[in-house]
């Protein structure tokens, strides 16, 4: 495989062949002829580290595949540094590759994995798993491999990938209400396009509950401007602006905001600010809302509370986006073949299984994420199979280092779009949208904006 490189481009799918391809070359035999095998346990003690987010059960979990690989090498110990969200793992990583003390292996968003190539901080990890025969064809998700790709070569092994879906409460919404001789039938296998979404958001609902909440963010916008054939960036190479205010973006926004912004439908600003979306969708005031996966384990703890899960609609082609992660490696480790022997074992079956288990993931193994073990039938939501499919409808959102930013500055532009009484004209909010933007994008870095 070639080596690492800075250049992330969209819709990568030439990385599965660049890793079959290898396969051929290193799976076989090593230079010397001789037989390619994991490195066995050396006679001396090791101790490797391992930087970790999430929820208490996320985190436990990772412990628990920590002591079972030590169990089983006893002259190898994992030590698990537990951090509570991604924001602060990756700041506390960033100080540690700093000061030449990084874990040897870490988890990571996948839109961080550009920063840490830039640094040169982590070391391409396809070709090491490629000699611990994995099996990158079929048992892993396509989506998510390419996410953490770049220039055929895999930087960070996938963990976890979730999908935006829309989470409903089954007292207020039934998809099957919405059924139309026009469309198809409505279900979470077909999913549903926009005009039966609508139909759902806006029936009525009694005790002054409403049918529906989408955050005021580029995040949960992203996905309608995807499926209707538009791009959040004006070149997805060298962004200089958004591109809200034109093209297949802006007619997709045209569609979707009369919804989004109707108050009979949805909740005022200051109803939200009062009490937020969530603590509303839990009470049984809202009737649909988006989210990830992570989402789950809060609402089954809801006593009474009854949900489910839809895909997000359509406008043209199924689109979402996706909350990602991955185990990198250290470029500064110097157990590089230890790190590589675990990080193996914890993205196989039994591994990925006691993460699945927690409700909080969506495994990248196919055969663990197919399993009850992640669909958990006898739990809700009773569609989990909803997010394993809509895993290959994940768009990349941008990579910039910019993007926190980006997406900082335009959320109470957002707001006004979403809850001003009276606009004019929406055309010229986008456009003041996107021109509040270009100061961000030219003052960024130049580095190419999605994967």
């Amino acid at each position: 495989m070639p080596g690492c490189s800075s250049r992330r481009r969209h819709g990568r799918r030439t990385v599965l062949i660049g890793l079959a391809l290898a396969a051929l070359v290193t799976a076989g035999c090593a230079d010397d002829g001789t037989s390619r095998a994991p490195v066995q346990d050396p006679g001396a003690p090791s101790l490797l580290s391992l930087a970790v987010y999430g929820p208490p059960q996320v985190v436990t979990a990772y412990a628990n595949i920590a002591a079972a690989y030590s169990s089983a090498h006893p002259n190898i110990s994992v030590s698990v540094e537990p951090y509570p969200t991604a924001t602060a793992a990756r700041s506390a990583i960033g100080e540690q590759i700093a000061a030449g003390t990084a874990p040897d292996l870490f988890l990571s968003p996948v839109d961080a994995v550009a920063s840490w190539e830039q640094q040169k901080a982590i070391r391409e990890v396809g070709t090491l798993l490629l000699d611990r025969d994995l099996d990158f064809g079929d048992g892993y998700q396509r989506y998510s491999l390419e996410a953490f790709s770049s220039d055929n070569s895999l930087q960070c092994m996938p963990v976890d990938s979730s999908p935006l879906v829309v989470y409903y409460n089954s007292d207020l919404v039934d998809p099957a209400d919405v059924n139309s001789e026009l469309e198809q039938e409505v279900t979470a296998d077909t999913g549903w396009s926009f005009a039966q979404f609508e139909v759902a958001a806006r029936t009525p609902h009694p005790n002054g509950a409403h049918g529906l909440y989408v955050e005021p963010s580029l995040t949960q916008l992203a996905p309608f401007i995807f499926s209707g054939g538009g791009a959040l960036l004006d070149d997805a190479d060298t962004p200089t602006r958004l591109n809200l205010s034109s093209g297949a973006a802006k007619d997709a926004l045209a569609k979707v905001l009369p919804l989004f912004r109707d108050p009979v439908v949805n909740f005022s600003r200051q109803e939200i600010e009062d009490v937020p979306a969530l603590q509303r969708f839990e009470r049984g005031q809202l009737g649909m809302m988006l989210g990830f996966r992570s989402l789950t384990p809060e609402l089954r703890a809801v006593k009474g509370l009854r949900f489910d899960v839809m895909p997000l609609p359509k406008l043209g082609s199924e689109a979402t986006v996706g909350e990602t992660s991955g185990l990198c490696l250290s470029a500064a480790s110097t157990q590089v073949d230890l790190a590589a022997d675990f990080l193996a074992y914890v993205v196989g079956d039994e591994s990925m299984a006691l993460l699945a288990a927690t409700g909080y993931v969506v495994p990248s193994n196919n055969e663990v994420a197919h399993r009850d073990t992640f669909l958990q039938a006898d739990q809700q939501p009773a569609h989990a199979e909803v997010f394993t499919d809509q895993v290959r409808s994940i768009r990349p959102l941008p990579t910039l280092p910019v993007w926190p930013t980006v997406l900082s500055a335009v959320r109470p532009l957002l707001s006004e779009l979403f809850y001003d009484p009276l606009i004019l004209s929406v055309d010229d909010r986008l456009k003041a949208i996107d021109d509040a933007t270009e100061p961000l994008f030219a003052a960024g870095s130049p580095t190419p904006a999605a994967k």
